[in-house]
């Protein structure tokens, strides 16, 4: 009868989760093999960018993050921990929806209007004005309710939902620009 083995899990310090087999944890990595992959099965990941790694079969947890302000490391273990939680409850809970569809409609606007090397400038501006106004926390999105007032997961949430509508602003914007110079081009082409 074969033991039943149970997958580690590796809490990263952006918030990703990896469930894989830790192999080693020598000096300063850490190996693990990844659980049902053909490719790329083995995993070296440096320890700085480990947060915890929770060992399946005894149910450990070993905290690899150290507090430590000369290395960058301002937050204490606990604050760490709501930091990440705000990190993944706005990956997992914050849509940018409403600035896709307006970077959208701008760079379409800006490629039909103007169809020259001009029209990236408005869509792109948009992009750097979007960064700025403020996050608004979705309480469905909130994993943890507890936490969700502290000041480093707030941190971790805004700066998360922050890149995310950043990158989907500008990444819309390109979209709508190439439908915008698309569009100019097939009605000035006619003419």
């Amino acid at each position: 009868m074969s033991a039943i083995i149970i997958p580690d899990t590796i809490l990263l310090n952006n918030g990703n989760i990896l469930v894989a087999h830790v192999t080693d944890t020598l000096a300063g990595t850490v190996f693990a093999e990844k659980l049902n992959s053909r490719k790329h099965k083995k995993l070296e990941i440096d320890r700085e960018e480990v947060f915890s790694i929770k060992f399946g079969s005894s149910g450990r947890e070993v905290i690899n993050y150290i507090y430590d302000t000369l290395t960058g490391h301002d937050l204490t273990v606990a604050e760490a921990r709501a930091f990440i939680q705000g990190e993944q409850d706005a990956q997992r809970g914050f849509h940018a929806v409403g600035v896709s569809i307006a970077s959208f409609v701008i760079g379409v606007g800006s490629g039909i209007g103007l169809g020259s090397i001009f029209s990236f400038g408005p869509p792109f501006i948009f992009a750097g004005i979007v960064s700025y106004p403020t996050i608004k926390v979705r309480r469905k999105s909130v994993k943890d309710l507890k936490i969700a007032t502290t000041d480093p997961y707030l941190y971790g949430y805004d700066m998360t939902a922050r890149r995310k509508r950043t990158l989907h602003s500008i990444v819309w914007s390109g979209v709508g620009l190439a439908v915008g110079l698309v569009i100019n081009n097939i009605i000035f082409s006619k003419q």
